[in-house]
Formats: structure tokens, C-alpha cells, sequence
């Protein structure tokens, strides 16, 4: 399952995801990675959550973000979820939302993860066919 929350800053993507991660942590008997850009949230998170800071890796597009994803799942097969906050950092400028998502896609029907990204910014500026598969 792959799914995104979308919408402007204070909105409450954040705050959405990190309820939904804690929710779903008493829900799995597998492992939950939430990747930030940030360590703020880190208390927020309860500890068995496998806490990342994106900025400690030299990831600066969405390609080697994938490949980043690929390498946690090759690294534990016990990984049942993956929440990422503020995708649109990780992306910078030049996005290809939609190559990144096909392409997870593939990755997900070999490894069935649950995956919740949020993206700041206008939903206008998000492909339709994104917003129509995976929007929340």
C-alpha cells in the first residue's frame, strides 16, 4: 500500500502522519521506519519506531531515495512499514513524482510495505494521476 498527504504548510500532514505511525505500530508485528529531515519529531515517535534523519545521507533526488528504500528493505525483510515526512525535501526541484512512484510501485509488489509519504506544497503542483492513486 502506497499512499500520500498532500497540502501547504500547517495543514497538519506532519501531526497525521506521526498519530498514523503510532497507530499502526500497535497494529504490526513487523519493524517501522519513519524518515525525516530533521530529528524534532524523534520524541514523538515511540521507541521501537527505527527513526532516520534523511540529512545524515547524501540523498538529494528521488532516485537515490529509492535506492535508499531498496537498501533498508534488502538490509530487513521484517520492515512492514515505511513513513517519510516532507517528501518534497528529499525530492528538490527537479521531482518525477511520477517515475519515483511507478517505480516503488514495483518495489512494493515484491515487498509488500505499507508506505505513507507527505509532500508540502499546492496539490496542483502534484500529478493528477498521483493525487488519483495514492492520495489520502
Amino acid at each position: 500500500m502506497i499512499k500520500v498527504v498532500f497540502g501547504t504548510k500547517g495543514v497538519g500532514k506532519t501531526k497525521y502522519l506521526v498519530e498514523d505511525v503510532n497507530k499502526t505500530f500497535n497494529e504490526c508485528r513487523g519493524d517501522i521506519v519513519f524518515i525525516d529531515s530533521s530529528n524534532k519529531l524523534i520524541t514523538d515517535l515511540r521507541h521501537e519506531i527505527r527513526f532516520v534523519n534523511i540529512t545524515d545521507f547524501p540523498i538529494d533526488d528521488l532516485s537515490s531515495f529509492l535506492g535508499f528504500i531498496s537498501g533498508l528493505i534488502a538490509a530487513n525483510y521484517d520492515i512492514q512499514a515505511v513513513y517519510v515526512d516532507r517528501l518534497d525535501l528529499v525530492a528538490g526541484k527537479d521531482s518525477d513524482y511520477k517515475q519515483f512512484f511507478e517505480k516503488l510501485k514495483g518495489l512494493n509488489d515484491k515487498f509488500p510495505i505499507r508506505y505513507v509519504f507527505s509532500i508540502s506544497g499546492h496539490v496542483k503542483d502534484v500529478p493528477d494521476d498521483i493525487q488519483k492513486e495514492y492520495a489520502m
